[in-house]
């Protein structure tokens, strides 16, 4: 029976790092502050770029002028320099549409980012469809943000999804999904538990019963 593999992007199949603290901290020091740590920024990948800026120091009402104007425009310019692929994902992402398995993808970041990341590094042609905030009124971790996509692929079989974050396992989880967890990615699912866990991105073809 055909699977749909549903992938969070950012720490699941894009390493994006680099490019992440790059652009947040040219938004950050557009404000007069100091630049974060590294590992500020990182610690918030998964979160939208509004709540990232504000946990950050971003005032609320200048997040979209910061973002539009200094974090967007700089992930853009330089993602083609800092952009990696997980190691592995190319072969992962092959095998499992060998075994007839269909892919998509489910991301907090904006369309134009995440396209732009995936051809970059070789890997869009895998995805027959993408969720981002810039299709739908709900976002992570309500269900309907998957449930979305899941409709408009039409898929009625069984779903297996792979992220890094809380609120993505959350999402995943009342959605109904088989949830796998990547260990390797930037967060942490406790308090809750994925069905299965992953510490490298090949592990996720060994996963019992279900790829």
């Amino acid at each position: 029976m055909s699977v749909l593999v549903v992938f969070d992007l950012d720490g699941v199949l894009i390493d994006s790092r680099a490019a992440n603290y790059e652009a947040f901290a040219c938004g950050v020091e557009a404000l007069g502050l100091p630049a974060p740590a590294e590992e500020a920024v990182v610690s918030l990948i998964g979160l939208s770029a509004a709540e990232m800026l504000q946990k950050l120091g971003c005032p609320a009402d200048r997040v979209g002028e910061i973002y539009e104007g200094y974090v967007k425009p700089h992930y853009l310019e330089n993602l083609p320099r800092l952009a990696r692929a997980v190691e592995g994902a190319s072969e992962v992402l092959t095998q499992l549409r060998q075994r007839g398995h269909r892919l998509v993808a489910c991301t907090s970041g904006d369309r134009a980012l995440q396209e732009k990341a995936l051809r970059h590094i070789g890997l869009r042609e895998f995805f027959e469809d993408m969720q981002t905030p810039d299709d739908s009124r709900y976002h992570k971790p309500q269900a309907e943000y998957l449930r979305e996509l899941v409709q408009r692929v039409g898929h009625q079989g069984p779903i297996v999804h792979v992220e890094d974050s809380l609120v993505g396992l959350q999402m995943g989880l009342e959605c109904g999904a088989t949830t796998v967890f990547a260990d390797y990615g930037f967060g942490k699912p406790e308090p809750l538990e994925p069905h299965f866990r992953i510490q490298k991105l090949s592990q996720l073809l060994e996963v019992e019963h279900v790829l």
